[in-house]
């Protein structure tokens, strides 16, 4: 008999069809829709690659696809806990990722009168000791609720994270929004430190595997060559081609599946783990955001340190391709 599937709740910011997001996000949720090995419980939706309540419309967009519009998504605040929003991202939401682009959104986004948090608190009071958060944008949400429900760390299975960097690989180890520092940090730095401090047993998916350098690259001849045969994989093939026309990032010839690592990494047994201490810089200096080696006092947590990435996209293609 095959074990249960791995519960989890996912806390993301996909910019569903929308130019200059990445795409990762949406693959991130259709992986977590198609892998039998997870069971994908509520999606929470946070600043980030658009504000929150695109993030919503995105995220129930691809859960109808998949015919799972019965998965609550709850929207989070529209700033990091200090109130502020990076000048980087109210530029961005002044122009084309702070409106829909080329695939359709359902209206409402949100499908509860959760909030984010709350949402979070519920799922994993209702599943004690059973849910994994997988948080793929800013932290705030986890945080949060974190802050507000200080007994719910005790009851998190696990949070596996996608961000930082922690220079293991030279080349891109280190920061995509600043020379020292990985947006999702980066944007709630003190979000990820209270994440990091919690107390929960986290593992770390960052820069030093999500990147062109391991082949975690979906390539453009791949996207071209996809000839879907069912909603779900129409959309994943848009939001493919949406990002190839406008990519993020200039890392590789194609998708850097940054977000989709963190999920098949909860569904089982990938990449090279390391058990590293870790902390985060939140003084506000040039290195604020970034991913620092820590001493015996900072939390430990399972760094994800080399991975297989051609293998890896060829698994999350093909088990996109089963929905």
């Amino acid at each position: 008999m095959s074990p249960a599937p791995r519960k989890i709740l996912i806390d993301t910011d996909p910019g569903v069809g929308i130019p200059g997001t990445d795409a990762d996000d949406p693959i991130a949720l259709l992986l977590a829709l198609a892998d039998p090995r997870l069971e994908l419980l509520a999606v929470t939706t946070t600043f980030g690659n658009c504000p929150p309540e695109l993030s919503a419309r995105g995220a129930a967009a691809v859960l109808a696809a998949a015919g799972r519009s019965d998965i609550p998504v709850a929207k989070g605040r529209d700033t990091p806990l200090s109130g502020a929003l990076d000048p980087v991202l109210v530029e961005a939401y002044a122009g084309a990722r702070g409106r829909p682009g080329r695939i359709r959104l359902p209206e409402p986004g949100p499908t509860t009168s959760l909030s984010a948090p709350e949402l979070i608190a519920h799922t994993i009071r209702e599943h004690p000791g059973e849910v994994t958060v997988v948080t793929i944008g800013p932290q705030t949400n986890l945080a949060e609720a974190l802050l507000a429900d200080p007994g719910l760390a005790d009851l998190i299975d696990s949070v596996f994270f996608m961000g930082g960097g922690l220079g293991i690989e030279p080349t891109y180890g280190a920061g995509n929004i600043t020379p020292y520092a990985e947006c999702n940090i980066y944007f709630d730095a003190a979000a990820a430190d209270v994440v990091l401090r919690s107390g929960v047993d986290l593992s770390m998916i960052g820069l030093d595997v999500t990147n062109p350098a391991t082949g975690l690259v979906l390539e453009p001849e791949l996207v071209a060559s996809l000839r879907p045969e069912s909603p779900a994989q129409q959309l994943f093939a848009d939001v493919c081609a949406t990002y190839l026309e406008a990519p993020m990032f200039e890392w590789g010839h194609g998708c850097v599946l940054y977000d989709p690592l963190a999920v098949a990494a909860v569904a089982g047994s990938v990449g090279t783990w390391e058990d590293r201490r870790v902390r985060i810089d939140t003084s506000g200096t040039e290195r604020h955001g970034q991913t620092v080696p820590g001493d015996a006092d900072d939390p430990l947590l399972h760094v994800m340190v080399d991975v297989d990435g051609r293998q890896v996209v060829a698994d999350i293609v093909s088990t996109i391709l089963e929905l």
